[in-house]
């Protein structure tokens, strides 16, 4: 047991370890010099001067930066409608490409200032994929489909047109009236567009809504291009109602007092009566009604060419014609006897011409022109298409 605690007394006093002790000024100085490292600080606590330093941080943008920002982001939305056929034809391409332009170059002046010029090559490259990327894809996506555009009618020639665009060679235009064909063409494209034009009388079968616009034939236009790709709209139903077949006539009596000198009594006498004449798609449950007014509340008018004839009848004799009324549109020309040339709408009642004037000015038809005897007066309305019906309608 002594020998043991010899050796491990030796072995202690081998272990001891020498140190410089130093005086706590030095101590001070040598923290200051060398502070202490933390190998984990900058893992778990960031360097917000690098924060600071990022201009590109979005919290770090000034506002005109923010502003070119929502800029960009307004331009490159409008950016893939450059190559929409439809603004093309509204718009034309050169005013509204430069819209998105003029956003996007905007912003990428206020942007280029905010974030630090240094980085233009960065901003360059953002912005020409900017305005790059989706016009190619919107083109692409485009000339891969049928485009039908600006589909109007001519009230001059009565014909309907169209506009067909897209990247292929030729293609067939097809108008069918409730899945009937009514009419078909095909035609070459040049630069990559063409202009169809048909007559109205061609493709016309019937009106295609009633009175409450409620559509009762449907018109669809079918456009095939030469790669089988096809597109297929619907006429606005409006343009398709062509045949006027309904009529309307009020009247109102314009009276006057007769002093008898023999009696000196007075009486109350017709002296004549004002006619007006409404035209267009009707509820046929309005019509005319006792004291010479009509029962039509709200009647759709129509845009088409016809001609009208006014007859006032008695015992079934004519007594009284009014001048034929010509009706281009909506336009309606006439010719009265009192002051010759009268235009008028038919989207209005139209107050017809008469024998004299009034005090106002105002036509009417004087009762000894018309009148024979007591009895049924009546009002014939003859309307006369001028290209969908092979007979006038009365």
């Amino acid at each position: 047991m002594g020998g043991l605690l010899d050796k491990a007394n030796a072995a202690k006093d081998e272990s001891v370890i020498e140190a410089e002790v130093l005086e706590p000024a030095t101590i001070v100085e040598e923290v200051k010099a060398d502070p202490p490292k933390n190998s984990g600080s900058s893992a778990s606590m960031p360097d917000e001067s690098s924060n600071e330093n990022n201009s590109l941080s979005f919290a770090n943008i000034s506002t005109n930066g923010k502003i070119g920002y929502g800029l960009a982001l307004v331009g490159f939305i409008l950016m893939w409608f450059l190559g929409s056929y439809e603004l093309q034809d509204y718009l034309g391409p050169i005013p509204f490409g430069i819209l998105p332009l003029a956003l996007l170059g905007t912003s990428f002046y206020l942007v280029w200032d905010a974030v630090g010029r240094e980085k233009t090559v960065v901003l360059v490259v953002a912005y020409l994929m900017m305005t790059t990327v989706p016009y190619i894809a919107g083109m692409s996506f485009q000339n891969s489909a049928v485009g039908i555009s600006d589909l109007t009618i001519n009230e001059d020639t009565d014909e309907l047109s169209f506009m067909v665009r897209g990247s292929f060679n030729s293609a067939t235009a097809l108008i069918t009236a409730n899945g009937v064909e009514s009419w078909s063409e095909s035609s070459d494209l040049s630069n990559d567009m063409h202009r169809f034009t048909v007559s109205l009388s061609e493709v016309f079968t019937a009106n295609a809504e009633d009175y409450n616009s409620i559509v009762q034939t449907d018109y669809q236009l079918t456009v095939t291009s030469s790669t089988d790709s096809s597109t297929t709209i619907s006429i606005t139903p409006s343009l398709m109602n062509r045949e006027m077949n309904d009529a309307s006539v009020k009247f109102s009596t314009l009276t006057e007092i007769i002093n008898d000198d023999n009696t000196d009594e007075s009486r109350v006498v017709a002296k004549g009566i004002r006619i007006e004449l409404a035209l267009g798609l009707m509820n046929p449950s309005d019509g005319p009604m006792d004291g010479g007014e009509s029962s039509l509340g709200v009647y759709k008018t129509i845009a088409t060419d016809y001609s009208v004839d006014v007859n006032v009848k008695f015992g079934g004799n004519v007594v009284w014609s009014h001048s034929t009324i010509t009706v281009d549109g909506i336009d309606a020309t006439w010719t009265s006897q009192v002051s010759g040339a009268v235009s008028g709408q038919t989207v209005y009642w139209l107050g017809l011409s008469g024998t004299v004037e009034d005090d106002a000015g105002a036509e009417y038809l004087e009762r000894d022109e018309f009148y024979e005897d007591d009895g049924c007066y009546t009002f014939e309305v003859t309307i006369t298409n001028d290209l969908y019906s092979s007979s006038p309608t009365t």
